[in-house]
C-alpha cells in the first residue's frame, strides 16, 4: 500500500541546507516496533472475535479476509520501519488529535491511532479500525498547522462515517456477483499470490464506481469541516489545503538535464562511458501520447477536486473568500516543516525507491554540486542498488522502462541506471560513501 509511488510524484525543491549528518529523523527501535506490532496484533485477534457475532456464512469470511489483508500489510510496512517514530512528529500529531477531538463531543468516544509514513508524497489515509496515516510530505509541502488539520479532519471524518468498514462489505457483496466470477477464473490460473491479486481487483472494481467515490469524500469534506471548525484558526484554510492537493496533482515532475550524468559520474578510475545512456528503441511510439494522457490524467482528477471545493463553497458560505490561504506562525509546525524539507531523499531510500531518490539527488545536485550531504547519499542509494542487483531484485527499486506511462527524459535516468553492470554500480557507491 505505501511502498510504491506514482511516478508522477512532486518534487518541489526548497532552499533548506543539508546536514552533514546522514538522518535528522530518528529510526524507531527494534523493540518500540515489536511493542507496536504487538499491541496491533492483540487489536486485530479481537476485531476478528467480534466479527463472528456481526457476520455469518461466506460473507463473514470474506470480510475477514479483507481486513486481514490489510492488516497484514500495516503491520509488515511497521516492519519494514516506513514510519516515522520521531518523538518531535509522534508528540506534535498526538496534540493536534487531541485538539480535534477535545473541541467536538461528537468525537469524545472515538479512539484514533494517527502514524506518520515516510512517503514523500502529499497525501493522508483512513484505513479504517481508527488508524489514519499522515505522510511525511505534507508536513514539506502544506503552509501551516490549520491546513494540516485540515487534512486530519477529512480523514477523521471517513472514520466516524465509517466508510472503511462500509466499503469491506461491499467488496464481500461483490464476491457473489457475476463481473466477480469473471475475475475469479481469471485468479485460478495465476500459480501464486492469488489472494492479494483478488483483492486489487477487488479494490478496482470498487473504487470504479466514481458516483460512490465522489459521494464519500463530499460527506468526509463536509464533516471535516464541522470538525475543523471548532478547532482551529482560520476557516478558509480548510478550502486553502484541498485547493494544494489540486495544485499539487497537475505540476509536472522535475526534468533532468542531459550533462547531468557526465558530470557525476566521470569518477576517477571509472570513466564514464556513453553506452550508459543507451536508449530503448521506441520508435513506433508516439510520445505525444504520453504527453496527451498527462492530460487526460489532470482533466480527469482536478475538476474531482473543483466539484468538492464548489459545493464546500456552496454549503459554507464563509468559505467565500478570495484570500482562502492565512499563514499562522505555529513554533512547532515551522520545526517539523524545516525537518521534513531534509528528509526528502532519505524518505525515498528508507521506503525503497531508491531511484527516485537518486533522480532527487541528482536534480539537487545540479544546483549545488559540491554539496557532501547530497553526495553521501547518492553513494547510499547506489550501494543499495549494488545488493539488489547482486540479488537479482533491482526492479524493487528502480522502475522498468514503460514509454505508455513515462516521459523521455525519465526513460533516459532509468536507462542510465539499468545499462549499469554490477561491478560499476558497485563503483559508484562506493566512491560517494568514502569518507
Amino acid at each position: 500500500m505505501f511502498r510504491k509511488i506514482i511516478f508522477g510524484i512532486l518534487f518541489l525543491i526548497s532552499s533548506t541546507n543539508y546536514s552533514q549528518e546522514l538522518r535528522i529523523i530518528d529510526t524507531a527501535t527494534y523493540s518500540l516496533r515489536k511493542e507496536i506490532i504487538k499491541e496491533n496484533e492483540t487489536q486485530n485477534t479481537l476485531f476478528y472475535k467480534n466479527l463472528k457475532k456481526l457476520y455469518r456464512g461466506k460473507k463473514r469470511k470474506e470480510i475477514t479476509k479483507l481486513y486481514k489483508s490489510s492488516d497484514d500489510e500495516f503491520i509488515s510496512t511497521i516492519k519494514k520501519n516506513r514510519f516515522v517514530f520521531d518523538k518531535r512528529f509522534t508528540k506534535y500529531t498526538d496534540s493536534i488529535v487531541n485538539v480535534v477531538i477535545g473541541n467536538n463531543d461528537d468525537l469524545k468516544n472515538l479512539e484514533l491511532d494517527v502514524y506518520i509514513s515516510k512517503n514523500p508524497s502529499v497525501n493522508a489515509i483512513n484505513i479504517g479500525k481508527g488508524k489514519i496515516i499522515l505522510n511525511i510530505g505534507l508536513f514539506k509541502y502544506l503552509q501551516n498547522e490549520d491546513q494540516l488539520i485540515s487534512i486530519l479532519s477529512h480523514e477523521i471524518a471517513h472514520e466516524k462515517l465509517q466508510h472503511v468498514n462500509n466499503n469491506i462489505i461491499h467488496i464481500a457483496e461483490l464476491q457473489t456477483s457475476k463481473k466477480r466470477k469473471e475475475q475469479a477464473r481469471k485468479i485460478r490460473k495465476q500459480k501464486y499470490n492469488k489472494y492479494n491479486s483478488s483483492f486489487k481487483i477487488l479494490k478496482n472494481l470498487m473504487y470504479s464506481d466514481s458516483k460512490k467515490r465522489r459521494k464519500r469524500e463530499m460527506q468526509a469534506d463536509s464533516l471535516g469541516y464541522l470538525f475543523f471548525k471548532k478547532t482551529a484558526l482560520y476557516n478558509p484554510n480548510y478550502l486553502s489545503a484541498l485547493k494544494l492537493l489540486a495544485k499539487f496533482e497537475t505540476l509536472p515532475t522535475i526534468e533532468l538535464d542531459s550533462t547531468i550524468y557526465k558530470t557525476f559520474f566521470d569518477i576517477p578510475n571509472q570513466p564514464f562511458k556513453e553506452a550508459w545512456l543507451k536508449m530503448e528503441e521506441f520508435s513506433d511510439y508516439d510520445y505525444s501520447k504520453y504527453k496527451e494522457k498527462i492530460n487526460k490524467d489532470s482533466i480527469k482528477s482536478h475538476p474531482e477536486y473543483q466539484e468538492r471545493i464548489d459545493k464546500l463553497q456552496k454549503d459554507f458560505s464563509e468559505l467565500n473568500l478570495k484570500d482562502s490561504i492565512h499563514k499562522n506562525n505555529n513554533a512547532n509546525f515551522i520545526e517539523l516543516q524545516k525537518i521534513a524539507k531534509t528528509q526528502d531523499i532519505v524518505s525515498f531510500f528508507d521506503i525503497e525507491e531508491n531511484g527516485l531518490s537518486i533522480k532527487l539527488i541528482l536534480y539537487k545536485l545540479s544546483k549545488d554540486n559540491d554539496n557532501p550531504y547530497l553526495k553521501k547519499w547518492l553513494g547510499k542509494n547506489f550501494l543499495a542498488l549494488y545488493e539488489a542487483k547482486k540479488k537479482y531484485r533491482l526492479n524493487r527499486y528502480v522502475d522498468r522502462l514503460n514509454p505508455k506511462e513515462q516521459s523521455k527524459n525519465y526513460q533516459q535516468f532509468l536507462s542510465f541506471i539499468w545499462n549499469l553492470s554490477l561491478d560499476e554500480i558497485k563503483n559508484i557507491g562506493d566512491y560517494y560513501s568514502k569518507d
